[in-house]
């Protein structure tokens, strides 16, 4: 069982178990105040018809306002623990007190057995029976409340099997004989367990024992329990009449409401002595005394006013003993109206219009907007008294709690999420950017900006710096050079030189470049890669004779740079161009290239045929 139910109530310790269910003392962490929270045992929280009647009528539980019902906060559902969260009530059940203190005396027992009837009239009128009255069921403060527990319970109970265990023999010596029968109950029921809880405290003994379940309930159909005399001398005869009328076998022969027998209890409880009542004593006064010496009139008028005054007393005290019953007792009742979700303005004028009164216990903050009601106690439904200051508590949002964004700029990554998380905020996406004067790796901005107010656990974006942007780079042209040359100028550069090709060549000799790619003239990026294409040779024979061809050429003068390119044609027509460069007046052109024979070498100027050159003519000034 995990210490916190439903992110809400906080388990603290076992206080009981049954067949069905086990009980915690536990803290609500929202109302701050201890409940009490029976959670069901695994074969009935499996059981899909039982638990639709469990919380139909532990609902229907909820609906019962009384002093001596305890009230139920709650009905869940956590993680497959189905629960039911109840008033906390200070004290024990009637069973471990009985076994503790003893039997009762006759005074207490007609004071507990009138609380009861009470709270059983309060739930009968409202169409809800118990059916699981008993000692265990009964619980009595240190100041002598009596409550009665687990309503809805039973009823749920009934539509189980009667053979689970837990079910029949925790409560067989409480049944009525209509429920040892298996016929259907009504009030009239659990004016029988009453009566049987009333003799047990009376006695300190069942009134139908047995070496089985089945044995005991058999006793519950033709036994007569044991005269209350020979166990309880001094029980009133009144008092014992009214027990044995409750436990009549025919549910004709009982009382037909719980009120009457609360009525007749009552009637007991009011003069039935106990050791602590002193004894009745004789007052006498000055003005009852006779006097010999007065005239018999004086007497007369003396007498008369004695009982004047009395009956105008008796008067004042059932006027206001009326005003009284009629302020507890004849108030309107009202359901608690649902108030999660309104504004504290509307929850105050709805419960205004009740006739309750509104109390705010505490503000937290939360996902809906400030001034919205988050939690109310108690819960919607539940009945109260109307025009007597019953109040509602309610639990406020405070919205969301803000925090402010920290100033991250110029913070390495790690840097800049522990500042973040210092402030309750998340790390957001990050995004990479050039920046000349941020060194690579550091935070260059962030969204949203610095000493911004935002909801705690919301997310914050920063962009890294990259460093300076890359420079624009021409590739040189580098046909006929040696490979680690052609290297070192690309390095030199800031280009990458990634990878080599080699390709046969007429033109080239061994290992000299045929061309870059991209090629020569091309505008790339620092960082870009570049191949090196290098020759490995004539094709076909390796034999094949090579002419070496020097050109030394000037770019004619002239007011503006001049694109110069110089081509190979080889005998069949195949055109290699070997160098591509735009140079201005008076710059030179030198290239030394090896070729066949039958190749000729032209040079174009702005994409106009400038010189043409045999390679057999071994050079081209």
């Amino acid at each position: 069982m995990p210490s916190m139910l439903a992110e809400r109530y906080e388990l603290v310790e076992k206080i009981g178990e049954g067949g069905m269910a086990v009980v915690y003392k536990a803290r609500c962490t929202y109302l701050d105040r201890w409940v009490a929270i029976k959670v069901l045992r695994d074969q009935y929280a499996s059981n899909p018809e039982f638990l639709d009647r469990f919380q139909r009528e532990a609902r229907a539980a909820a609906r019962l306002a009384h002093p001596n019902i305890v009230s139920i906060y709650d009905v869940g559902e956590d993680q497959g623990r189905h629960f039911i969260v109840m008033e906390y009530v200070q004290g024990e059940n009637l069973k471990d007190y009985l076994r503790s203190h003893g039997p009762l005396s006759p005074h207490k027992v007609a004071q507990v057995g009138q609380q009861v009837a009470t709270a059983l009239a309060h739930a009968h009128c409202r169409g809800i029976i118990h059916r699981d009255i008993k000692p265990h069921n009964l619980l009595i403060t240190p100041e002598g409340q009596v409550k009665v527990t687990d309503f809805g319970i039973a009823r749920a109970a009934a539509a189980s099997s009667l053979t689970e265990t837990g079910m029949v023999l925790g409560s067989v010596h409480y049944f009525s004989p209509e429920q040892a029968r298996g016929e259907a109950v009504d009030a009239r029921s659990d004016i029988y367990a009453l009566g049987v809880v009333l003799y047990e405290l009376l006695t300190g003994q069942l009134p139908f024992e047995g070496d089985s379940p089945i044995a005991v309930a058999l006793r519950h159909l033709d036994s007569e329990p044991r005269d209350l005399t020979e166990l309880c001398p001094q029980v009133p005869e009144d008092l014992k009449q009214i027990i044995m009328k409750a436990m009549a076998k025919n549910p004709v022969d009982r009382y037909q409401t719980a009120g009457e027998l609360s009525l007749a209890l009552g009637q007991v409880g009011g003069w039935v002595r106990t050791e602590e009542d002193e004894p009745t004593q004789i007052l006498t006064t000055p003005l009852l005394k006779a006097d010999l010496g007065q005239e018999p009139a004086s007497k007369h008028n003396r007498r008369a006013m004695v009982w004047t005054a009395a009956t105008l007393v008796l008067l004042a005290a059932l006027v206001g003993t009326f005003f009284l019953f009629r302020f507890y007792f004849l108030v309107p009742v009202v359901e608690v109206p649902p108030l999660v979700g309104l504004t504290a303005e509307q929850a105050q004028r709805l419960l205004a219009e009740k006739g309750l009164v509104y109390e705010v216990i505490r503000e937290q903050y939360s996902e809906e907007p400030p001034g919205i009601v988050l939690e109310q106690e108690p819960q919607p439904g539940l009945l109260r008294k109307s025009g007597v200051g019953e109040k509602v508590r309610v639990v406020l949002s405070q919205g969301r709690q803000m925090t402010t964004v920290p100033d991250v700029r110029g913070q390495t990554q790690a840097g800049a999420e522990a500042m973040l998380t210092q402030n309750n905020l998340i790390r957001g996406t990050i995004r990479e950017e050039y920046d000349p004067v941020t060194p690579p790796g550091l935070v260059l901005s962030q969204e949203p900006a610095p000493r911004s107010q935002l909801p705690v656990g919301s997310q914050v974006g920063i962009v890294l710096s990259l460093g300076p942007p890359p420079q624009p780079v021409l590739v040189p042209e580098l046909a006929g050079q040696d490979i680690d040359s052609a290297k070192n100028q690309l390095v030199a550069l800031g280009l990458d030189v990634s990878s080599t090709r080699k390709e046969p060549s007429n033109i080239f000799g061994i290992d000299k470049v045929i061309r870059t790619e991209p090629p020569a003239g091309t505008t790339v990026t620092e960082g870009d890669k570049i191949n090196l294409i290098i020759s490995q040779g004539p094709p076909g024979d390796s034999d094949l004779e090579l002419v070496t061809f020097t050109l030394d050429l000037t770019v004619p003068d002239g007011s503006s740079r001049r694109q110069v390119e110089v081509w190979v044609i080889s005998e069949g027509g195949k055109k290699q161009r070997v160098f591509n460069k735009k140079l201005g007046p008076g710059e030179k052109v030198q290239q030394t290239l090896q070729a066949s024979p039958q190749s000729s070498i032209r040079v174009y100027l702005d994409g106009e045929v400038w010189k043409e050159y045999p390679v057999s003519a071994g050079s081209g000034t």
